[in-house]
């Protein structure tokens, strides 16, 4: 990167902090001089059993473009942000001068390097009416993308154990076991070189469960305990942790598109800036959201019939809950926590040249 002028590597880094799925890092970058950033999505990087239409790896796009346009006009910079045509992978920031950031946005910009995936339990404390403005002032001006919160306690529970369906199919079916506890991993040195998946303290276990995890890593394991009934039990126990949030946060689209998923990623990115400038803990708690899509698309992948009604009628909670007929496309849980345990650290970022 030492070829390259500072602002574009500061762009950069910023652009590679934002959020993706198992930090995967989904992108590649190119600086084309004298003014232009392309970033470029790569869905091979994302898990494709939970990538329907590359909607997660555009996610990731979106909030990296974010961050990327938060980190240009801090350096002086007003973003053109362009897309290719319908179906692109590729963005493009043409830097012009200018730019200057709104209070807001300096105090997002301020928060990208202290934005982290926070999965232990909250305090059970609502949202204070100062902290849910600035959340939703975040949002923006409307793109068909939205955010509407479920913060009754009745609700709360009745959508957290929908959610925590994930969870009890992954230990009994054996595709989702593999996939997993494959992105699992447990040296502190591999988090540090930015290695994709989930490095285990991140997943906030206690002791005697991390140890039970290392076990659980075998089919043999985890398919007797699911004959005894141990992945609801889980389930329950997860259940019941997600909703010591504030809140459920839940990003609604119109429709499926790939555009709609980019600019979901933006808001997701603007909104967690938002929680964590504020000192707010956030976690992304969509997978059963991306099965449901999975299962309605594929007719083939290794799902029973039992399986596939319990991830619709989860899908079905979560909908029943929200206003209107929009889809929703991300949920994550928001409230006040004491920090994490670890963090994941990201690939250190490169950048292709073209002149």
């Amino acid at each position: 990167m030492n070829t390259f002028p500072e602002h574009i590597k500061r762009i950069v880094r910023a652009a590679t902090q934002a959020p993706s799925g198992d930090n995967s890092q989904p992108w590649r970058f190119t600086f084309r001089a004298p003014n232009t950033l392309e970033i470029r999505a790569l869905p091979e990087k994302d898990n494709a059993l939970f990538n329907i239409d590359d909607s997660g790896t555009l996610i990731a796009l979106g909030a990296a473009i974010q961050n990327a346009e938060l980190e240009a006009k801090s350096s002086g910079f007003m973003p053109e942000v362009r897309y290719g045509g319908e179906g692109t992978l590729t963005a493009t920031l043409v830097l012009q001068n200018g730019g200057e950031l709104s209070e807001m946005e300096r105090s997002l910009q301020q928060a990208i390097p202290l934005r982290h995936t926070n999965r232990k339990a909250y305090k059970k404390t609502p949202l204070t009416a100062d902290d849910r403005h600035a959340l939703l002032d975040a949002v923006g001006k409307g793109t068909g993308v939205s955010l509407a919160f479920i913060e009754a306690a009745e609700l709360m529970a009745r959508v957290s154990r929908a959610l925590t369906t994930m969870e009890e199919i992954a230990l009994k079916n054996k595709l989702l076991h593999g996939l997993f506890f494959g992105s699992i991993f447990w040296s502190k040195e591999h988090n540090h070189k930015g290695v994709s998946g989930l490095y285990i303290k991140t997943l906030e276990l206690p002791p005697p469960a991390r140890l039970l995890f290392k076990a659980l890593r075998h089919w043999s394991v985890a398919s007797f305990l699911a004959r005894v009934g141990f992945p609801r039990k889980i389930a329950e126990m997860n259940a019941e942790q997600n909703a010591s949030a504030s809140a459920f946060g839940v990003i609604t689209v119109d429709r499926f598109d790939r555009t709609k998923y980019v600019e979901a990623g933006r808001l997701l990115e603007r909104v967690w800036l938002a929680a964590t400038a504020r000192g707010m803990s956030l976690q992304i708690v969509t997978g059963i959201l991306f099965l449901a899509r999975t299962l309605e698309h594929d007719a083939s992948a290794p799902f029973s019939a039992a399986e596939r009604m319990s991830v619709r009628e989860a899908y079905s909670r979560i909908q029943g809950n929200l206003e209107g007929s929009k889809e929703p496309l991300l949920i994550f849980r928001v409230g006040y926590g004491t920090p994490p345990s670890a963090v994941s650290f990201r690939k250190a970022p490169s950048i292709n040249f073209q002149s």
